[in-house]
Order: structure tokens, then sequence, then C-alpha cells
């Protein structure tokens, strides 16, 4: 039988955690990347743009009682049966003695202009079966959001009926302020976290207590640390600059490509 959980009213108190002696080492894992070299003999602009993310210092990713970490995991396509896409999640990890309970409705993606994503909305999720309040028992993991999807007509590329998704770091080129020519093929440009183009934040709350009378919340910015110019973006999408420019694990990239003329985008 599955375990009923009350629905928090936030008329509570909110139990502000600091971070961990080892929240600095998690940061870390995720700026420890970085690509210098431009490839010799490669001439012209680039038309496409991989960015490289990284975990801006006054982020909390781990306290007493949790850790959180963006991890990749290979994940088949539902419309192409010989396709997988190495994905990211949000990955949330127990380290107490205590069940932890986070509240998707007070879970959220903030974008760089200030718009939000809400893990929880009762009118969106009411038919894909996606609970508010999910629990994690002491030192296991589960993962913020997840990628399910139903194939609706296998010819048909979009017309998949997604369940749950899993993250994305697309990001706004034109938002970003970034056009075509802003980079050589191959060119590397580097920034710092309080001087960069792009910005990207997550917040999580959890509670010990299943009724949330105590709760806590946690927040996590990421930022554009490196974009490198490339001609063939398909090339330098995630999975691949992975493997060829040697980011570990812990390594964040997406492209973003221009077409069409000065500041106009799609995205993959």
């Amino acid at each position: 039988m599955a375990m009923a959980l009350s629905v928090p009213s936030y008329a509570q108190k909110m139990d502000f955690l600091g971070p961990d002696k080892n929240n600095q080492k998690v940061i870390k894992r995720y700026n420890r990347y970085y690509h210098k070299a431009f490839a010799p003999g490669m001439g012209g602009m680039g038309i496409g743009y991989t960015a490289v993310f990284g975990v801006k210092k006054n982020s909390i990713m781990s306290t007493d009682d949790i850790e959180v970490n963006v991890v990749k995991r290979w994940v088949q396509d539902a419309a192409i049966n010989d396709m997988e896409n190495r994905l990211y999640f949000i990955e949330i990890k127990n380290k107490s003695d205590k069940t932890l309970y986070i509240d998707k409705s007070h879970c959220y993606r903030v974008y760089h202009n200030g718009t939000k994503y809400c893990y929880f909305d009762a009118e969106r999720d009411a038919k894909r079966n996606v609970q508010r309040i999910m629990a994690i028992p002491p030192h296991t993991k589960k993962n913020l959001s997840d990628y399910h999807a139903e194939l609706i007509k296998k010819e048909k590329y979009s017309e998949l009926k997604i369940i749950d998704y899993p993250e994305e770091f697309n990001w706004d080129a034109k938002e970003a302020g970034i056009c075509e020519g802003f980079l050589g093929q191959y060119e590397v440009r580097s920034f710092t976290e309080d001087k960069s183009p792009y910005y990207r934040s997550f917040v999580i709350s959890y509670s010990k207590d299943e009724d949330f009378s105590t709760y806590s919340l946690l927040t996590i910015n990421f930022y554009i640390r490196q974009l490198i110019g490339c001609y063939y973006p398909e090339l330098y999408r995630d999975n691949d600059i992975f493997d060829r420019f040697g980011g570990d694990e812990y390594t964040i990239t997406n492209c973003e490509y221009g077409y069409g003329g000065v500041n106009r985008f799609r995205r993959f």
C-alpha cells in the first residue's frame, strides 16, 4: 500500500540550514573542467556555441542532511529505438537517518530572465501521475524528476506523450546577447560567476517532517563558465564534447545554433 503523505500548508517555520564542510568540495566538481585549446588552422566564424556550465560558490549543494548533484544518464529515446541520449537529472541524496520529504510544489527551475518552472502543478500533472510529495528513505537517492515518455505514433518523432521530464540546460543565445560571429570556430571564451552571459538556478524545498512543520530551502546557482565556437554544432553537443574535450562526469554542457542571420536561434 502506498504511503499517504500529508500536504504542507506552508504556515510553518522555515529552518535555514547552512552548508556543511563538504559543500565547497561538491561545488568544485562542476568547476574543474576547463578547455584551453584553440584548434590550429581552423578559420571562419562560429555559428554554433557549446556552453560549459559551472556552479556559483554561494550555492548550497550539501548540508548535514542532504546532498544534491546533477547526474548524467543514457536514456533510450522512446521514438527512435536505436538512439540514446545523455540526459541530466537532479539527484537528491538523503545523508541522514530519517526520511526526508521533498515538496515539488515548492521546487523550481529559475531561468536567466527570471521565469520559473515548478516541479509540480496540480492541473498540469493531474493525468501524469506525478506526486507532489516525494519521500526519500535514509541513505538513499532519488531524482527530483525523471524521464518517462510514451510513443503515440512511431513514425512521427514529435508525437510523444511525456509523463515526466528530465533536466535541460538549454540556454537562449539571443537572451544571452550572443549571435553569429560571436566566436571563431573552436575559439574558447571564459567567464566568471559575476560576469557571465547566462545564469540558471534551482530551488529545492525539503523537510524531515511529513507535515512540513519545519522545512528548509536549498538554492543552486549555475552560470556559463565557457563558450566554445563551432561550425557544426551537432558535433559538439554534450555527448560529444564530454568525450572529445575531456570533460568528467560532472561537466554540464549544451549547445545553441545560430542560423539565418544575427540573433536567430533554434534549440537542440
